[in-house]
């Protein structure tokens, strides 16, 4: 953990690389030095439909889905990272919002 689901308007792919997104992503969760680099996975799903108060304003969000026990600052600067990461790439007319979800290691399972 973590994992940063990155979910974007599908028309993001016209002025940023997504590759490089799902990288910098990455690169922002590593960068806390919270997780080892080994666990940290990084995923950008585009999202075709969409609708909000603001018409058709583009974004890119990232679930940072993560094991209980990191505190609220640490969490925060996790957060700021990848957004500060997110914003070096995009317009500045692209909503960009970021949030740190904790899970519950009971209620997870892997392979």
């Amino acid at each position: 953990m973590p994992h940063m689901v990155i979910s974007y308007a599908k028309p993001v792919e016209k002025q940023v690389d997504i590759q490089k997104l799902v990288q910098d992503v990455w690169d922002g969760a590593n960068e806390t030095g919270l997780f080892d680099p080994k666990s940290i996975k990084s995923r950008a799903l585009p999202v075709e439909h969409f609708a909000s108060a603001n018409g058709d304003q583009l974004f890119v969000h990232v679930d940072a889905k993560l094991f209980a026990g990191r505190t609220d600052a640490q969490k925060q600067d996790m957060n700021q990272r990848v957004f500060d990461k997110i914003a070096a790439l995009v317009s500045d007319d692209v909503a960009i919002s970021v949030e740190a979800i904790d899970m519950d290691t009971e209620n997870y399972l892997k392979r």
